[in-house]
């Protein structure tokens, strides 16, 4: 006996899981390589950051670079560790931990794209990076801002705020190629 795919929720829900942390780990990398190129370009060196920043500023590292994300996802998860449960994480402790969070926020927002894109009528080249714009609005545009791991969009150089804005689109549009992908 053969089983088919199924096209049940908890399938397409799981089909957006992979979908979401496959795009994360994407973004993880192009931001990776984005930093790269603008530290060629001279666009933040160590001598430009001034004393006392909060850690938005310092994480940060200026308004002409997008934050390390290894060390973003390293500092929330410091951040809860110490909130929630009163604990501090040894630096690797907080690199594999701030890796996994990113993962399951990406897979989470994975998941909400498959759930929309099963329900509505989109074409996905445009629903994707759609979608993608959203995460980078409520996640780099106002949460972590908010909480302090990066500069607001308002303080970043309109061109840094245009590349992370694009990262996210482009997440969005590779979430919804895997998940057409995992789909068939």
């Amino acid at each position: 006996m053969t089983h088919a795919k199924r096209d049940t929720p908890v399938r397409i829900a799981l089909d957006g899981l992979l979908a979401g942390m496959g795009g994360a780990l994407a973004v993880t990398g192009m931001a990776a390589a984005g930093r790269r190129w603008l530290a060629q370009e001279g666009a933040a060196s160590a001598d430009r950051i001034p004393a006392n920043l909060s850690a938005g500023q310092a994480l940060s590292e200026g308004p002409n670079m997008p934050p390390d994300m290894n060390r973003v996802t390293a500092t929330f998860v410091q951040k809860v560790a110490t909130g929630l449960f009163g604990a501090s994480l040894s630096a690797d402790q907080q690199h594999r931990a701030g890796l996994a969070w990113h993962l399951a926020y990406g897979g989470f927002w994975g998941v909400l794209y498959a759930l929309l894109r099963s329900s509505v009528r989109a074409h996905e080249a445009l629903l994707g990076p759609a979608h993608g714009l959203v995460v980078w609005a409520i996640g780099p545009g106002w949460l972590v801002p908010r909480m302090q791991l990066m500069l607001p969009p308002g303080r970043q150089r309109p061109r840094l705020t245009a590349m992370v804005a694009g990262v996210h689109a482009a997440y969005g549009a590779l979430v919804a190629l895997a998940f057409r992908l995992l789909r068939g």
